[in-house]
C-alpha cells in the first residue's frame, strides 16, 4: 500500500462536504490521511469539523480567511507533501467519488514511473459528462479508451506523485480561483511527465447546474469569476511565451471574450466589466511558483 493523502478544499457547502467525507472514508483503497482545508466558511463548517479533532485519519485546517480554491490547494498540497505523503489526491468539497475511484487511480498512477498525474472521469448528477471538468485529451488518443493520455485537467479528483510536486512546484495560490489546475497540470506535462485520464475512476461533481466555463452560458451570478479566468489565463501565457507573443495573444483573447459576452442573453454589462478589469490586471500580474520547503 502506498501512502496517499487526500486534500479537500471547502467553502460554505457543508451538506456536500459531509457527503464527500463519507465517500472518502468508504473507499475500497483507503487514503492514509484526509486534509480538510476550510476556507473560512460561515455556514457552520468549522463547528461540524470539530468532531474530527482527534480523528486518526482526518486533519482539519481552519484558515483565518478565504484564500480561494487555488490558495486552499496550495496550502493543503504543501502540508500533505511535507508530512510524508507519497501521492496527493485533490478535489473540491462537492466532489463525490465512487467507492473504487481511488483504487483505479492508484493502479494507473503506479503502472509506470513517468506518470505525472491521473484524473478521474467526472460526471454530473444526471450521469452525463460534466462540462466543466473535461480534460484536454492528447491529439493522438481516443477519448473512449479506458486509460487516455491527457495534457491538462481540473482539480476535481486528480492523483499526483509527491516527487512530481517537489520537482515542478505547487499550484499557484495567487490565482485564487480558476485556471490554477490547468496551469499546474500543463506545467507537469511540460516537465516531461505523462498525464492520464482513467475512465474507470468515476466521481460525481454535484454543482447546481451542468455548465462549463463558457462566458456565453455561465449563470448571471458567475460574472465575477471571469475576472480571474482572463487574468489567470494571461498569467499562464506570460510564463509560456515571449512578451510580444504574450501581448498579441492577450489582446486577441480580450477581443474574443468581448465578442462572446455580446452573445449572452442577460447581464452583459457586469460580465464585460469583469473581463475588462481582468485584462488590465492581467497585463501586470506575475505570480510566483512556490516549492515545498
Amino acid at each position: 500500500m502506498i501512502n496517499i493523502s487526500c486534500v479537500v478544499v471547502t467553502y460554505n457547502r457543508l451538506e456536500l462536504l459531509k457527503e464527500n467525507i463519507k465517500s472518502l472514508l468508504n473507499q475500497t483503497y483507503a487514503p492514509n490521511k484526509i486534509y480538510i482545508i476550510n476556507n473560512c466558511s460561515t455556514d457552520g463548517t468549522a463547528g461540524y469539523l470539530a468532531q474530527f479533532n482527534n480523528h486518526n485519519k482526518i486533519t482539519v485546517v481552519n484558515l483565518p480567511k478565504n484564500i480561494g480554491g487555488a490558495g486552499g490547494f496550495n496550502h493543503g498540497t504543501r502540508l500533505a507533501v511535507k508530512e510524508g505523503a507519497g501521492y496527493v489526491w485533490l478535489m473540491d468539497d462537492d466532489t463525490i467519488p465512487e467507492p473504487d475511484a481511488l483504487e483505479h487511480l492508484v493502479k494507473t498512477a503506479t503502472a509506470e514511473t513517468s506518470v505525472g498525474f491521473v484524473c478521474s472521469r467526472v460526471i454530473w448528477t444526471s450521469g452525463c459528462e460534466h462540462m466543466m471538468n473535461k480534460p484536454k485529451i492528447a491529439p493522438e488518443e481516443c477519448a473512449n479508451n479506458n486509460v487516455v493520455k491527457c495534457l491538462s485537467c481540473t482539480f476535481v479528483s486528480i492523483l499526483i506523485p509527491s516527487a512530481v510536486i517537489r520537482k515542478v512546484g505547487l499550484p499557484i495560490a495567487e490565482y485564487f480561483i480558476w485556471h490554477d489546475d490547468i496551469e499546474f497540470t500543463q506545467r507537469i506535462v511540460s516537465h516531461g511527465y505523462k498525464g492520464y485520464l482513467d475512465n474507470s475512476s468515476i466521481v460525481v461533481h454535484k454543482t447546481p447546474t451542468n455548465y462549463g466555463s463558457s462566458i456565453i452560458t455561465a449563470p448571471d451570478t458567475a460574472y465575477w469569476r471571469f475576472y480571474y479566468q482572463i487574468r489567470n489565463q494571461m498569467a499562464t501565457m506570460r510564463m509560456q511565451r515571449n512578451y510580444l507573443s504574450f501581448l498579441f495573444s492577450s489582446l486577441n483573447k480580450y477581443r474574443l471574450y468581448l465578442r462572446r459576452v455580446s452573445k449572452r442573453t442577460s447581464n452583459q454589462d457586469k460580465f464585460r466589466k469583469e473581463i475588462k478589469r481582468g485584462f488590465i490586471d492581467g497585463l501586470k500580474f506575475k505570480p510566483k511558483i512556490e516549492f515545498v520547503d
